[in-house]
């Protein structure tokens, strides 16, 4: 286990033990009255450092909270309280996660817990990748009686990650990572990378201390600012923080680029304006004055990332407006003739689910979208997927899950390329590295040549179809049959092997709604090892 150390709120509480101590000098008194005195004093700090702790926990500055609850457990280690709740802190910040199982186990070795523990343990195990753990305490929530209508969606949504996640843990897909340097990552949270596609400008949001004396938000960090840096052949220069146009006091965080780089898309958190999306573009090399993107995207709801297609006239956005299909939504938007977006569509509930769905992305060519999910199964938390773009029935294809380790059970919400697509940017947070957020390049290893896309298919519980399993059939546009799979005898899983192109895949099983779905494929599934796919049948 590890202590954190404690910087502002330790110097407060030792000036007011030192001015206390220093009323107490009373010469003329005895060793031992001294002695109760300074005892109590040092009881006085431990229950000082307790009630800010407390609070830094109830108003969600869970940073703090990490300080402080370290500090106290210093002098009262096996305390329950104080280790389950620096252990959900630990869940709450962007200090590494993996120190919450410990705590956590502390607590629930202490004695008597609320049930509610048992799905923080089985959240913290994720972070070891420990998936056989985590369906362990999810049991033990489960005979308990813990699933309850209030927590039933997080524990649903959980088992559904452990059988994606041990699938997607067997078949990892060959990236490599480099972590930016110190021109870019500062000892701050850096994250939200966006490249422009000929991979020369790279703009980020950074929760850096920017001048002395800058006070932290209620969170415990710095303010948000967006940041600039630009490739040499030296490597990536010293980052910029834009003007004060676009950055100011208060929160800002890129959320989209234009495939130039000329024009970038903001999010907007300030006293009198939360939750919109601008847009600011350069003129002569400089970025001017900021605009409002307009009330077809923006609305009184949240709008918290866009991006634009290539001919700059397809605009797609994520939003929580209420007539979604739960709480962020993608939506699409189409330039009309007369240069004003037209009428907000939901993508609907093939990408939709009822949490959260945010950050698309549109690739160079337009028919392949990036976005982040904590609602399709993942790793845990926010995954990213990539969905195709269906020409003739104008439709995006069901998503799928870019894998581990690109994927992991940390939040991974923002993955920005290149325009060949081997290259992109992500926010990574080094497992046991305490670096907080950082930005890393991650390459795409394998190259593209005349071999099929690998697609692994799990249909979970398959073994309860008893001896005869149900097949997959692919069709491709014409209606032919390409093939028909059963699964392995060995894995259980169903192996297919497609060429570029689009198809439609059958599944009939008896005592099951036949399932059907497009899928299209593309370079991205060729530059992957395997394509893992998940497909829950329903009764």
């Amino acid at each position: 286990m590890r202590a954190v150390e404690i910087s502002v709120d330790s110097t407060y509480i030792a000036v007011k033990l030192a001015a206390k101590l220093e009323k107490l000098r009373f010469p003329f008194l005895p060793f031992t009255v001294l002695n109760t005195i300074f005892i109590f004093s040092v009881l006085e700090v431990n229950s000082q450092l307790s009630a800010l702790a407390h609070e830094a926990f109830e108003t969600g500055n869970y940073v703090d909270a990490v300080e402080l609850y370290s500090r106290v457990i210093e002098k009262d280690p096996n305390n329950q309280f104080y280790n389950e709740r620096l252990g959900k802190s630990y869940l709450n910040t962007f200090i590494d996660p993996l120190y919450a199982l410990d705590y956590l186990l502390l607590a629930e070795n202490a004695g008597k817990i609320d049930k509610d523990l048992y799905l923080d343990l089985a959240e913290a195990s994720t972070y070891h990748l420990d998936y056989d753990q985590t369906l362990f305490y999810l049991d033990k929530f489960e005979e308990e009686g813990g699933v309850k209508k209030k927590n039933r969606a997080r524990y649903s949504k959980m088992i559904q990650d452990c059988i994606a996640a041990q699938d997607l843990l067997k078949y990892p897909v060959d990236v490599t990572f480099s972590r930016l340097d110190e021109s870019v990552n500062s000892m701050y949270t850096d994250y939200h990378p966006f490249i422009s596609k000929d991979g020369q400008a790279l703009y980020f949001t950074s929760r850096r201390k920017i001048k002395p004396g800058q006070e932290k938000e209620f969170d415990g960090y710095f303010p948000s600012d967006i940041f600039k840096t630009v490739k040499t052949k030296n490597g990536w220069s010293e980052a910029e923080r834009l003007h004060d146009a676009i950055n100011t006091t208060y929160d800002e965080q890129i959320v989209g680029i234009t495939d130039s780089g000329d024009s970038i898309f903001f999010y907007i958190d300030h006293v009198e304006s939360v939750g919109d999306i601008y847009v600011c573009a350069k003129e002569v090399g400089e970025f001017r004055e900021p605009k409002y993107l307009g009330d077809q995207v923006n609305s009184l709801r949240i709008e918290s990332a866009c991006s634009i297609s290539k001919d700059g006239n397809t605009l797609i956005f994520s939003s929580d407006r209420s007539e979604g299909y739960g709480e962020l939504d993608i939506y699409m938007v189409k330039r009309l003739s007369t240069g004003e977006w037209g009428r907000a569509e939901n993508l609907g509930p093939e990408i939709n689910t009822p949490l959260n769905e945010d950050f698309p992305t549109l690739s160079g060519d337009g028919l392949t979208m990036y976005f982040s999910s904590d609602g399709h199964p993942g790793m845990g938390g926010y995954d990213l997927f990539f969905s195709t773009w269906d020409v003739q029935n104008k439709v995006w294809s069901k998503p799928q899950n870019l894998g581990y380790p690109v994927n992991s059970p940390y939040d991974n919400k923002t993955i920005s390329f290149n325009q060949s697509g081997d290259l992109a940017y992500v926010t990574r947070m080094e497992p046991g590295s305490n670096s907080q957020l950082d930005i890393y390049e991650v390459k795409f290893n394998k190259e593209i040549d005349e071999d099929p896309a690998v697609f692994l298919i799990n249909i979970p519980a398959i073994e309860d179809f008893g001896e005869v399993k149900p097949q997959i059939e692919i069709k491709n546009d014409l209606d032919e049959v390409v093939g028909r799979y059963s699964p392995s005898s060995i894995t259980g899983r169903y192996v297919l092997g497609l060429q570029p192109g689009k198809y439609y895949l059958y599944i009939d099983a008896e005592g099951y709604q036949p399932y059907t779905e497009v899928l299209v494929v593309n370079s991205f599934h060729k530059r992957q090892e395997q394509n893992i796919k998940l497909i829950n049948l329903q009764e």
